[in-house]
């Protein structure tokens, strides 16, 4: 019998761009378009800055561009760096089950293999095709198992997918793809250490993504150089961290790879805050919208799944948030500032809002309850709507319903709503630089010259 792993390359290295549905290309394309904004849109901030320091001094081949700038580095360094760029922001794009549960950020993935298709010279066709591959891959795994209740963040998808995808990006046989597979499964892996609701979050929410990326074009690299691992490294590793509890891992979804289609239940965020606070963020900012500004407002209860009104969204921690990482995980903090200032963009987390009396005042106003029947419609059908009411001075009750947030599969964002998020991610790093140019491009991604012509438009220094 196969492993995970041999049938993982099957599917990536059998894949043919003719093949992929005409709609699962579109949807590919405007993923790409909205990951490469949200590079983009954390050029300025600390980590970054450190990051770029590290991949310059540690120097070498000048195969890949550090997005945001005119520098060229190794194709695993310029992983780190964009890697972490794409995730910083809580922007991009995630994937949503039919049912509520874990999930994962598949554009977590993209800056690796757009590092490898302007290395290698590869085709857009060629570089979409594999990027498909990426999503369909960590869509099958993510339907297949909990990686929470393994002790595992869901980044760890990445880490399993992306050396396999890389191997046909570099030219390796689906045999080396696979052992690159168990070279990452063994040393890449991703234990969950920082997503806790008693603990704040730190800056390793960000750059675990950027390191595991390295860690995974590095394996397939060394695949390919006669380096090798075990076939069934999946198998072992999910031997190894069987829950006491839980879900079985159902292979299932692997094994249906090519005969349906997950990329198109990714939700692209309209908001740059975790997922299961878009629908709070979306029911304030309709308070905002009919008039209601913080002053007018005694209180605010928001009645939601567990995922929103508890866990680390809504613990205690999330009412005193101490990090640019801890308020974009905040419920309070985020429909504070939706309130506010009537959106939430980046702006919104500059110079440390949260530590303002202004936002703390807003933030005690706001109260989170778990409603059991959106807690069984989150587990049963995966809806992440909420109720939202608010309490006037005045006696007034003011009520918002949100059923699915917008971006969501279920709700999926117009063009105008893409280009506009998309805009407002652009507008500091790169000004000049217009969304609906970057999102042309991306649909018409063929040859090896749009390949060329994208990687020129992020490079904005």
């Amino acid at each position: 019998m196969k492993s995970l792993a041999q049938k993982m390359a099957e599917f990536t290295f059998g894949l043919r761009y003719e093949s992929v549905p005409s709609e699962i290309k579109a949807i590919a394309k405007r993923h790409l378009a909205d990951t490469i904004a949200c590079a983009l849109g954390a050029r300025e901030t600390a980590i970054l800055l450190a990051l770029e320091k590290h991949a310059l001094a540690t120097g070498g081949r000048a195969d890949a561009t550090i997005i945001g700038t005119a520098e060229k580095v190794p194709a695993a360094v310029a992983a780190l760096v964009n890697g972490t760029r794409v995730r910083y922001l809580d922007a991009n794009d995630i994937f949503v089950l039919s049912r509520g549960g874990a999930s994962g950020h598949f554009s977590d993935g993209t800056a690796a293999l757009l590092a490898l298709a302007e290395s290698y010279g590869r085709s857009g066709e060629e570089f979409l095709t594999c990027l498909i591959a990426s999503y369909e891959l960590q869509g099958a795994l993510s339907q297949s198992l909990n990686f929470w209740e393994r002790g595992l963040h869901p980044l760890t998808n990445v880490g399993w997918v992306v050396p396999i995808v890389a191997g046909r990006l570099i030219g390796a046989t689906p045999e080396e793809a696979v052992h690159a597979c168990g070279l990452s499964v063994a040393t890449g892996t991703a234990l969950n250490t920082w997503i806790r609701p008693a603990h704040s979050i730190p800056m390793i929410k960000s750059v675990a993504v950027g390191l595991v990326l390295e860690r995974a074009l590095e394996a397939a690299e060394l695949a390919t150089l006669g380096v090798t691992a075990t076939d069934d490294a999946l198998e072992n590793v999910l031997e190894q961290l069987r829950p006491r509890s839980g879900s079985p891992f159902d292979p299932t979804p692997v094994q249906r790879l090519g005969q349906r289609w997950s990329t198109a239940q990714n939700m692209l965020k309209l908001y740059p805050a975790q997922i299961h606070t878009q629908a709070a963020i979306e029911a304030t900012l309709r308070l905002n919208q009919k008039g209601i500004r913080a002053e007018h407002v005694r209180k605010l209860v928001l009645h939601g799944h567990r995922n929103v009104c508890g866990g680390v969204q809504g613990a205690a921690q999330a009412f005193a948030p101490v990090s640019r990482e801890a308020a974009d995980h905040s419920t309070p903090y985020v429909m504070a500032m939706a309130l506010l200032r009537g959106r939430l963009t980046p702006s919104e987390y500059q110079q440390a809002p949260w530590k303002t009396p202004e936002v703390k005042t807003v933030m005690a106003k706001i109260e989170l309850v778990i409603d059991p029947q959106r807690d069984r419609a989150f587990d049963t059908e995966g809806t992440l709507g909420v109720r939202l009411v608010g309490e006037m001075n005045d006696g007034r009750l003011e009520e918002v319903v949100v059923r699915q947030p917008r971006g969501h599969p279920d709700a999926p964002l117009s063009d105008a709503e893409l280009l506009e998020k998309m805009t407002w991610l652009l507008q500091t790093p790169a000004p000049a630089l217009k969304a609906q140019r970057l999102l042309d491009l991306c649909n018409r991604l063929s040859t090896v010259d749009d390949v060329e012509e994208l990687i020129a438009l992020c490079r904005i220094a």
